[in-house]
């Protein structure tokens, strides 16, 4: 694939965070748009926006190093700066993402899930565009197979082309991109429908791990974290308890709103 984009001199364009940045605009400008809509406030959506892209890049980031490989970057710690080659989790960046924006709405004082439905509208735009930056760059890599629609990595700059070179793999990155373009309608259709705030962000929760859980059975990554043999990732597990705190947000809401 194509770890770097293009060059400016000698300085070379990580396809990654070309496609965080395209990313992090797509989705604020929409959210902005649906929000204008429904009258809430310009200001707040550009701050998250903002708030947004920062804290998702630096929690993926520190979640990868200090949960899934930390050996390898105590090791030799400039690796942490070596971006191009993948080690980001998206965990960690909806962890870090959901915490920046508890403390933003607290100081600021304002109603939290009106806002947070429509970052929740906006996310599978950011989820669809960092897995076209991981097909790019090559990590979050899938199995071997002789599927029809597998994909062979080739570049060396490539973090598949390390473990695989030149193997068809599972192309775990479009599943995940299929994925976010179904979660993106869903939302919306709700978001548009919704009968109580908050109903988007439960929603949205529950669909982006509980399918994101079984697309981990094709990766073969590993230094994502398994267990069991290899059978179940951090993800899953993550995946697990962020699906159950989703149907738990989804039933809490909807109560407190019949009452």
């Amino acid at each position: 694939m194509k770890p770097f984009l293009f060059s400016i001199g000698t300085f070379q364009v990580p396809s990654f965070f070309f496609m965080i940045f395209v990313a992090s605009l797509a989705a604020t400008f929409y959210a902005l748009w649906v929000g204008k809509r429904s009258g809430l406030r310009a200001e707040v959506i550009l701050d998250m926006g903002i708030i947004g892209m920062l804290a998702g890049v630096i929690g993926a980031r520190i979640f990868h190093v200090l949960v899934e490989m930390p050996s390898y970057y105590w090791e030799r710690p400039y690796r942490i700066l070596q971006f191009w080659r993948g080690g980001f989790v998206s965990w960690g960046g909806f962890l870090a993402i959901g915490i920046s924006f508890l403390v933003y709405f607290r100081v600021k004082k304002i109603p939290l899930w009106p806002y947070f439905d429509v970052l929740c509208v906006a996310a599978p735009i950011i989820k669809f565009c960092i897995r076209v930056a991981c097909l790019l760059v090559g990590c979050c890599y899938g199995y071997p197979t002789d599927l029809p629609w597998a994909i062979t990595f080739h570049d060396p700059d490539s973090t598949a082309f390390y473990y695989f070179p030149n193997v068809p793999l599972h192309p775990v990155q479009i599943y995940s991109m299929i994925q976010a373009a179904l979660l993106f309608v869903l939302v919306n259709w709700v978001y548009r429908r919704r009968t109580f705030d908050g109903q988007a962000t439960a929603v949205l929760i529950m669909g982006w791990t509980l399918p994101r859980a079984l697309i981990e059975f094709f990766r073969a990554d590993l230094d994502r974290g398994v267990y069991f043999g290899g059978h179940v990732s951090t993800g899953q597990i993550m995946g697990l308890l962020i699906f159950l705190y989703g149907v738990w947000l989804y039933r809490f809401l909807k109560k407190k709103h019949a009452t």
